[in-house]
């Protein structure tokens, strides 16, 4: 499928979703934060199971945004030279539609990680 949209739109819509990646980067650290004030406190057995299990989902949260990060930045290169393929191993970044669609799904898993985070915290204590 051809995209029909302008470049510079392109262009426009990939810098808005670098800007989101970096702003899940920058939440990720805040709740990495918050995760070393409950391990560093006296918590129970339960509570530090469960900070352990959001320290593995956030490194994985960060591995997965700077992975995007990329590829973003990948895709518009491809955009500004239409002629070039971008290739890559295990993550597609060929055209804008399947950036897009993987975006999408980047803010789905983070959304619902977010959520999760959000409703342990009130039982740090």
């Amino acid at each position: 499928m051809e995209i029909t949209t302008p470049t510079e739109e392109l262009h426009q819509q990939l810098n808005s979703w670098k800007e989101e990646v970096n702003e899940v980067r920058t939440e990720v650290k805040m709740m990495r934060e918050r995760l070393e004030q409950i391990a560093l406190s006296k918590a129970s057995r339960d509570v530090m199971t469960q900070v352990e299990h959001f320290e593995n989902r956030l490194l994985r949260q960060r591995e997965v945004a700077d992975e995007m990060h990329h590829d973003i930045k990948q895709c518009a290169k491809r955009v500004a030279n239409a002629p070039v393929t971008v290739v890559h191993d295990d993550r597609p970044i060929d055209d804008f539609q399947t950036i897009q669609h993987r975006m999408e799904i980047f803010r789905k898993l983070y959304m619902s990680l977010k959520e999760d985070f959000n409703q342990f915290m009130p039982y740090e204590v």
